[in-house]
Parts: structure tokens; sequence; C-alpha cells
């Protein structure tokens, strides 16, 4: 009987001019020095291989799509057997002293390598490493120099088993190496929190009232724009170390993959803005979401890791928003940018919404409502929710989902979201459910609750694009004077009720109005000159009732 011949490995019709990748990864480089987006290409696949792909089988736990849609959930489990890894990377030759962080330098070893050099290098690695493992790296190595990259990439699993992290920097001919092992980045923690918060105007000093109000909302807000939840260290030092490193205009990029989260998250100055670094997520996830058409197109291109399991390889992209309290989705720090599957062989990309961001969410909010969802969901980021059988779990899984949801629910058409609102104001008031809903109080009210929010969160959301864009929610756009009516006619007959039961959404509303009022163009137009006609007396006029309606509530507001 003939042999088998062995699988092919992962990503190796990946070219680079007419190498293969892996072929193109062995040799020395006889052109010019990669540039640090080059670098992050080869990388990508690198750390894929090594740290996802590597460790599959047919019991990898694989990603759920929702714990890759922001807010995201903190992780429940460590998966010990898992590879995790810390890596930086610097687009410059290393200053060992003057860094800002600790790490065992490994030596540029010269082309052709000093044989001592390398030695040293190889003995700063078995230094490190854990006993068990050193046989392995002397079997690997033997007296090779253990910094070029070709060789570094081999040397991955060994440096995943380390508890710190590696360093990449130029060489002093330009090319990037191994420069450093057991790194451990800086993080700062109650430094950054307290930074944050008094620039975004949720501390002050020595106000201890508002630091404790806030501190959970600031912690949650700085990590999440990161691209993370309230975490561990690895993940935190990543964050907050990327951070310093946008501050100082360094040219750089970091990876780190838990044992719990099994994602590989990419942080870089490249396309960075704002002072915050472009955020990246590669996992190992489910393509059930994607419908039976888009499973079919996945499996007949070649896009499966494991057609029996639906594996495939997905990198989302995130773009953050910068806090302002005024904003009315105030707590919005990270939205999808773009969903890509990665074709295993070849690398190619293809953009498919596996996240399920353009799924029909009223069909979802049926089913659970029902008690028809079978997904999983984290409640009060301490419990999963598995499934929606049972009332209290349906309860739980549906707060979870609208708090996961809100922004997004906030952004719909006013026909879409009111029929949102029906969905769950039947499922409130079904007779045949209130004596389950007896049981379970807290639970039932805490959803009642959570629906005049909503409610409001999506109103001023409308009134927000109608001010931002001159335009309703279908698009039309509409002059001056319709806008500053209809802001006159919700402050007018919502604002009482407002400044007694939601103060925080009048103060945001207050602001559209005055953002309304600020308009250049109107004041220069209408406002500088007496009016003429009976359209222009008609603006001035609404005009000035909505200027005395925001000095009435501002001042209420005060008090």
């Amino acid at each position: 009987m003939a042999a088998m011949d062995p699988p092919e490995r992962f990503f190796s019709q990946v070219t680079v001019g007419k190498l293969r990748l892996w072929d193109m990864l062995e040799q020395s480089p006889k052109e010019a020095p990669p540039t640090l987006e080059e670098l992050l290409w080869f990388l990508d696949y690198v750390y894929m291989e090594a740290g996802l792909l590597a460790a599959y089988d047919a019991d990898y736990p694989l990603v759920e799509p929702r714990e890759l849609v922001p807010s995201f959930d903190a992780p429940f489990i460590e998966y010990r057997h898992l590879p995790a890894f810390s890596m930086l990377v610097l687009d410059r030759q290393l200053s060992y002293q003057d860094e800002g962080f600790q790490f065992d330098i490994l030596l540029p070893e010269g082309t052709p390598p000093d044989a001592g050099v390398a030695a040293q290098n190889r003995q700063t690695l078995r230094d490190r490493l854990p006993r068990n493992l050193i046989p392995e790296l002397e079997k690997e190595l033997g007296r090779k120099a253990p910094t070029p990259f070709s060789r570094f990439t081999k040397l991955l699993p060994l440096l995943f088993s380390m508890d710190r992290g590696h360093v990449i920097a130029k060489g002093p001919d330009g090319n990037f190496r191994l420069g450093g092992i057991f790194a451990s980045f800086p993080s700062d923690l109650d430094g950054e929190i307290k930074r944050f918060g008094r620039q975004i105007g949720k501390f002050a000093p020595g106000d201890n009232e508002s630091y404790a109000r806030n501190r959970q909302f600031v912690y949650r807000f700085l990590m999440e724009q990161s691209g993370f939840p309230i975490c561990g260290e690895r993940h935190t030092s990543a964050a907050l170390f990327s951070r310093r490193l946008m501050r100082r205009k360094e040219s750089f990029a970091m990876k780190v993959l838990g044992q719990s989260d099994r994602t590989i998250t990419t942080l870089t100055s490249l396309g960075g803005k704002n002072h915050l670094p472009r955020v990246s997520k590669v996992a190992l996830v489910s393509a059930r979401a994607c419908g039976k058409e888009g499973q079919k197109r996945l499996e007949e291109e070649g896009f499966m890791v494991d057609p029996a399991r639906r594996t495939i390889i997905l990198r989302v992209t995130y773009t953050q928003h910068s806090y302002h309290h005024n904003n009315v989705l105030e707590d919005r720090a990270l939205s999808v940018l773009g969903q890509e599957v990665i074709h295993p062989q070849t690398g190619q990309p293809l953009e498919m919404d596996v996240l399920g961001l353009g799924r029909d969410r009223l069909l979802m909010l049926n089913d659970i409502v029902r008690g028809e969802h079978q997904g999983t969901i984290v409640f009060r980021d301490s419990e999963e929710v598995q499934g929606t059988a049972d009332m209290g779990s349906r309860l739980k899984f549906l707060l979870a989902w609208l708090k996961k949801h809100w922004h997004i629910l906030a952004d719909y058409s006013p026909d879409t979201f009111e029929r949102v609102g029906k969905v769950i104001k039947s499922f409130l008031d079904d007779p045949d459910l209130q004596k389950d809903f007896q049981r379970l109080p807290d639970l039932h009210k805490e959803l009642e609750t959570s629906l005049p929010k909503m409610r409001m969160a999506h109103r001023l959301r409308l009134l927000e694009k109608l001010v931002y864009n001159r335009a309703d929610a279908s698009g039309r756009k509409l002059q001056h004077v319709h806008i500053i009516i209809i802001l006159v006619h919700v402050l007018s007959q919502e604002g009482d009720e407002l400044l007694e039961t939601f103060p925080g959404a009048l103060d945001k509303l207050l602001h559209i109005c005055e953002k309304q009022l600020a308009n250049a163009y109107l004041k220069r137009r209408y406002l500088s000159k007496p009016p003429k006609g009976a359209l222009e007396r008609e603006l001035v006029g609404h005009y000035r009732l909505l200027e005395s309606l925001v000095d009435r509530y501002s001042k209420a507001m005060e008090r």
C-alpha cells in the first residue's frame, strides 16, 4: 500500500516574488531589508501558524464570533495547553539601557556570525528556558546563531514557553532580527487610569467619590480602545505599553496571544490615529454563522481549515472612537471596521460577515424571547449563559444581548428600532409569562428599566445625526429652520421629564441643541442682519426660542 503524502504546510502557497514564503524565510536576505509593513505581512503568517494552527486539533476550543465583537467579554477559562506569547517589533536598533522596559538582550552576531557572540546568545536562551526544553533548543540550534529572522521563526514554540515577551528589532545591517527575550513591558495601570480619567473629565483631584463612581467606566474604556476587556497582565501590558510607544512616536508593532482568549491581537503604529495604535485580531472560529451559501463558498474555495468543524481563520480590524462626554454613545470605544477570512494555503483574504453584524437582529431577538436561541453570552462579566430554554437564562441572555448590541440598536432606523421595541414590550406584557417574571423580579425589573433607556438613546442618536448631517433617518436633507423646529419641539415637550428622570440624557440633548445654535453658516446667513420674508422670520423666531429653552434647562441642570 502506497504511503500517504504528508499534509501540506499551512500558507505553503503564499509567495514573495518567485519564492514561496517558507522557502524565502529559510534564506538570508539578498535584497534591501524589509520595511516594518513588509515584516508585519510575514509575521502575520508566521504567528498564525505557530500560535493558532500548530495547536489546532479536533478538541481545539474555537473562538465564538461574539467574543470578537466589542464590547469584549472577560475570558473565563485558561487553556494551559495552548500557546501564549507577547512580542514587540521596533523599527530601529535597540539601545539597551534607554529602552524603558526590561529584557535580556541578544547581541548582533555579525555576518558571518561571530562564534563567541552566537554562543553567548545561545546561553542567554538556555538561562531563560524551562530545563526540560533545553535539549530541544540544542537540537534546533546546535552551534548556529539564534537571532537571524530565518532561524528565529523555528524557535517560536520555545519562545512561547517563556513567561515573558520577545523583541524583534533591526541589526546594524538594517535587517530585522531577534533582539531580546524575557521582556517585561511596563503597564503603570494605576497611572494610566488616573491620567485618562482626568483627561476625559471623569476624575478630579481630591474627589474620591467621582473616582470610585467612574473608575470602572474609565478602566473599561481605556482597555477597550486597545482591543481588550479588563483582563490579565499580558494583555494589559500590551495595551498600555503600546499607548506609551504611540506617545513617543515610535514605529512599532506588538502581538499578544493569551491562553484564555485564543486570539492574536496586533497593535501597531502603522495606520494608528489620535495617539492610538491600530487594532486587529486573528482567531480560529466556526463559519456556521455564515449561512449555507457562505459556508458552501468557503468550503469550495478551500478557506476551511477543518471542513468537519467548519473552522476558518478570521481576521477582524477595528476603528477606535475618542471619548467625549456629550456623545450619545459615549461608552463606545471600539467598533468593527472589517472582517476577512484568510485562506489557510494561499493566505488570500476574503471579505465576509462572519460576526453576523449584518444579520437581521430582529430575527435573533425573536428567537431569544421565545426561548429558541441556542448560543452563549456573558452576563455581567461573571456568568456564561448557555441558551435561552428556561426563563432565568432567557432574561439574562436578553439583558446581556441588549447591552452588547446597544450601540448598533441605537443606530437603527426608526422603523426597525420600533419593531425591536415591540418585540421586547410584547415579551414583557405576555400574560402567560407573568408568573415566571414574578419568580425573577430583579431581572424582570432591570429589563423593564432598560427599554426606556434604549428608546432615549435611539431618539438622541437620531437628533445627533440630524444636526451633524443635516439629514433625517432616510437621508433626506433638511433646512436649518426645520431642524430648529424639531429641536424646539423635543426640548419643550420632554425637557421637564428628562430633567427629572434622565438628567444625563438631557445634558446630551442640550449639547445637540447648542451645536445647532453655534452653526457658523446659520449665524452668518440669518442672524447677522434683519430677517427678510416669512421663512427667515420663522427661523429667527424658533432660533431665539431654542436659545431660551437651552438657557432655561442649562440653569436647571446647575441647580
